[in-house]
């Protein structure tokens, strides 16, 4: 119950391999099939499925991607705030990110907690309230926020394979029975709003959820590892210069118990 009393919980001088981390995430729960097309085991005998790379390293030849191969601009998406997963039916639960080789420069990672967004959100003068948004359901896509953010980068198979799927805009934790926003960059719009309209909401939402709140700023160290609560941390990399440094991450990532849109929303 660390992880989730804590939201985000670090654990130091950590040497591990994929097989290792993989059993140790699996302590959390069912993991996740990683989504990246370079990373699934069919196209890359040197990757476990349960394994995302968040690399500018070649796992094949162990040389430094070029900047602007797919998968280097895939990851940069990742500077943007984010929760993992929403843009699936069932959203991760808990991810668990390992430094395997970090940049001398550059390649942080930031966390904010989106239940103090949504607890203060209602001392300013806001159009819609809490209470008049708390049922509501949006719909995510990593697609979309890729297109925002990286450009055009999925072939017509992934689009389709990665159709829009519905989350509760404001969710309540089963275990601290907090409230929470959820949005982040993959959330696209409001279903049963006009488009604009609940783009501005989920725009004002997310900066509030940055500027309200107190951001964690981490420098990684070589064997480092992160566990987050999805459900309620957003977090983005902080960037490094891709051409000169390597950066070599793996994630495993914790599915949810359900669809979000089945959960039960309770305003304490």
């Amino acid at each position: 119950k660390v992880v989730e009393s804590c939201g985000v919980t670090v654990i130091k001088d950590q040497e591990v391999n994929d097989e290792e981390q993989i059993a140790f995430s699996e302590r959390f729960g069912e993991l996740e099939i990683s989504i990246g097309t370079n990373n699934k085991k069919e196209n890359n005998p040197y990757l476990k499925p349960q394994i995302s790379r968040i690399s500018n390293v070649n796992i094949s030849n162990n040389k430094l991607i070029p900047v602007d191969d797919h998968k280097v601009v895939f990851d940069r998406g990742n500077n943007w705030w984010h929760t993992d997963s929403s843009f699936k039916v069932i959203p991760a639960k808990i991810s668990i990110l390992s430094a395997r080789e970090i940049p001398k420069e550059g390649g942080g990672t930031e966390f904010v907690d989106a239940r103090h967004a949504l607890e203060t959100w209602n001392r300013k003068p806001r159009k819609y309230s809490i209470e008049q948004i708390n049922n509501d359901i949006a719909e995510h896509s990593i697609v979309y926020s890729r297109m925002r953010n990286t450009g055009d980068i999925f072939n017509k198979k992934f689009k389709k394979d990665m159709p829009y799927v519905r989350q509760r805009l404001i969710r309540t934790h089963p275990y601290t029975k907090r409230n929470a926003f959820y949005a982040g960059s993959h959330c696209s719009h409001i279903i049963g709003w006009e488009l604009e309209e609940g783009r501005k909401l989920i725009h004002e939402i997310n900066e509030w959820i940055v500027n309200s709140g107190e951001i964690a700023r981490h420098k990684w160290s070589h064997g480092e590892i992160i566990i987050w609560d999805n459900r309620r941390i957003l977090h983005r990399g902080t960037g490094y210069n891709e051409s000169m440094y390597r950066r070599i991450m793996h994630r495993t990532t914790v599915a949810g118990d359900k669809p979000s849109c089945e959960e039960e929303v309770i305003l304490y």
